[in-house]
């Protein structure tokens, strides 16, 4: 299991086990749920791609779309077998049914199809924090802290979040077994607010592995304060 410095370097290598396995069907069609203002993954140009949110700014701000579908995820009905590549990025936390929605991208993925999910890393303080705090501390976070001005106006984040066990690797791999899908990928990465925080408050090096052991001592070895996100990698059989 990888564990990356950067989240520049976790996309690097998402993005080449992506390339590696979808080979020739890079250039069919992708759908975006939750496509937010850009898409994450480097995409041949044929690529017909879908974006489906319920922030219409945000859908109008990305520009790669093809097709922009303002609606919820729950809502949205393809045919089965329609993509062969679809990207969940950091929406599965703010859902009440994570798992109903895995098993929907399941069903519309085509045999061999990729689903590309990215989620916070419920086994981190950082997690904790955000499950156990109110929306209005994440916008102040993110505008007072994290230096984003924008936090919480129409078309950026933070959105109210859920954080369910079921978007828990552990848990995400049994939903993927149960679906007819395989783990082809994961890794883990610090999130970059919490980097800039940290050196805000010079809190790196010997310093940074200390504070790191003790979350691991202090909560019997269930946190890890480096690993803030998880990206996976599941491929549809057939």
């Amino acid at each position: 299991m990888l564990t990356f410095d950067r989240p520049t370097d976790a996309c690097a290598a998402l993005q080449t086990r992506v390339d590696e396995l979808l080979g020739e069907h890079l250039g069919s069609r992708a759908l975006e749920a939750g496509a937010g203002k850009r898409t994450r993954l480097s995409l041949p140009p044929d690529t017909y791609v879908v974006g489906v949110d319920t922030d219409p700014d945000a859908l109008a701000w990305n520009t790669r779309l093809d097709e922009r579908v303002l609606c919820d995820l729950m809502e949205y009905t393809p045919p089965f077998g329609t993509f062969d590549l679809i990207t969940c990025w950091y929406v599965l936390e703010h859902v009440d049914r994570p798992e109903l929605l895995i098993e929907r991208f399941a069903n519309w993925l085509r045999p061999g199809g990729l689903m590309v999910l990215a989620v916070p890393h419920l086994a981190s303080p950082k997690s904790l924090v955000t499950k156990w705090t109110p929306h209005s501390f994440h916008i102040w976070f993110r505008r007072r802290v994290a230096g984003s001005a924008n936090a919480g106006k129409p078309g950026f984040g933070p959105y109210p979040t859920t954080l369910r066990r079921a978007i828990a690797p552990r848990n995400l791999a049994r939903r993927a077994a149960d679906l007819g899908l395989t783990v082809a990928f994961e890794g883990y990465f610090e999130d970059n607010k919490q980097r800039k925080l940290r050196q805000k408050l010079r809190l790196k090096g010997v310093g940074w592995r200390a504070a790191r052991g003790l979350t691991r001592v202090a909560s019997l070895g269930q946190l890890d304060a480096l690993r803030t996100e998880y990206l996976v990698v599941l491929q549809k059989e057939g």
